[in-house]
């Protein structure tokens, strides 16, 4: 058994060689096909780890939040700080803090047009966000009127985070619909969060100049953070709290939050949705183009299977060598593919500033995708293999 599947090996590979130049064409669209997946996979985990960036960051076991909420980057409803104070008073939890979220828009310093950003409210004696550097230095948000700007916002404010590095002081007017005249924050700080697909960039501040500058409720809590005493369960600590909220606001671990929010973007977001999909339709046209190549080297070497069979080797032996062809052929363009799929995404990454790129475990995935799509095209070629009668071409 072990020299006929190293013989079907061998005849593959040299089936291969043989026509490596007439299926040049094919193979390099098998290659594209897979830099094309690893591309759309790329790309949603810039999604996905944009959107998670401040998720991830919040400082916390539990979380709190509207019966309304959707996802964070979709300036989520509110709900009342009181349940946040009830939620203290649980056994089991150790302190509370308050996130408050908004979305805006400030006028550009440098072309005088308009920015989309976040902006966070916090108060600055809490932990509230889990962030480099940003433990130490965010007592001095407690000065009216002072913000932060995110040093890795979009290239729109690249001039502004280089001025506030220099100078450490930029004055940023913010658009405010119930103001009379625009309030004006003073930069005086970076801090290290990330940009998403939706927003230029975001702005810290503390929870009294959020206020000062939109005008919003401070009991009108965006996210609410748990933080539990060492070694206390979360999830009989979030039954408790919900029970004692009485559907005031929802109740989550950070697992289950963190979770949520991925999923809203993987299938409730167009985009999300259009990634997806782009990884399905990459899939059926490397299919198509491995299905092109062994369909040549079945056509091209049909007589050579026929004497096969007539010397005695069963059909599954001849399925074996298609199989094992497919199955080179996967791991030959596989390599390829992925530098230039590594480059393109680097590239991707650099521009957009979004963390854009492929982690190991994607690479691990499309390389089961691609031997997956080797099978189904190995099962489709062998069909072809029928047309290897020995009767027909020697009677």
């Amino acid at each position: 058994m072990t020299e006929l599947a190293r013989f079907a090996a061998l005849l593959a590979f040299r089936q291969l060689r043989y026509r490596a130049l007439a299926s040049l064409a094919a193979l390099a669209g098998v290659a594209v096909a897979v830099m094309l997946m690893l591309v759309q996979v790329g790309f949603r985990n810039g999604l996905y780890d944009s959107a998670l960036a401040l998720p991830r960051a919040l400082a916390a076991d539990l979380v709190l939040v509207s019966p309304g909420y959707r996802a964070l980057t979709f300036s989520p409803p509110w709900f009342p700080r009181a349940a946040l104070r009830d939620a203290a008073g649980v056994a089991g939890v150790a302190e509370t803090a308050s996130l408050y979220a908004y979305s805006g828009q400030v006028r550009s310093p440098e072309t005088g047009g308009n920015l989309s950003v976040w902006l966070l409210g916090i108060d600055p004696a809490a932990r509230v966000l889990d962030l480099p550097g940003l433990a130490e230095a965010q007592r001095a948000l407690s000065v009216p009127e002072t913000a932060f700007l995110d040093r890795l916002s979009r290239q729109e404010f690249r001039g502004v985070v280089a001025r506030v590095a220099e100078a450490g002081f930029v004055r940023l007017p913010v658009y405010a619909p119930t103001a009379d005249l625009a309030p004006v924050l003073s930069l005086r700080g970076l801090f290290t969060l990330g940009p998403s697909f939706t927003i230029d960039g975001t702005l810290l501040m503390s929870d009294l100049t959020l206020h000062a500058t939109l005008g919003v409720p401070l009991d009108r809590v965006s996210i609410g953070l748990v933080r539990l005493e060492p070694g206390v369960a979360a999830a009989p600590v979030a039954v408790a709290i919900a029970a004692r909220l009485d559907g005031r606001a929802r109740v989550m671990t950070r697992a289950d939050y963190l979770a949520e929010e991925r999923r809203f973007y993987a299938s409730r977001t167009p985009i999300g949705v259009i990634f997806n999909v782009g990884l399905l339709v990459g899939v059926a046209v490397g299919v198509v183009f491995i299905l092109q190549v062994l369909n040549g080297l079945v056509d091209a070497n049909l007589p050579d299977y026929a004497v096969l069979l007539a010397q005695g080797y069963r059909p599954a032996f001849l399925a074996a060598v298609v199989a094992q062809a497919a199955v080179a052929i996967a791991l030959l363009t596989y390599l390829p593919a992925l530098g230039l799929a590594l480059a393109v995404t680097g590239a991707a990454a650099e521009v957009t500033r979004l963390p854009i790129g492929l982690h190991g475990s994607d690479m691990t995935m499309v390389l089961a995708l691609s031997l997956a799509m080797a099978v189904v095209a190995a099962g489709m070629a062998v069909l072809r293999l029928r047309r290897a009668d020995p009767l027909e071409l020697f009677g």
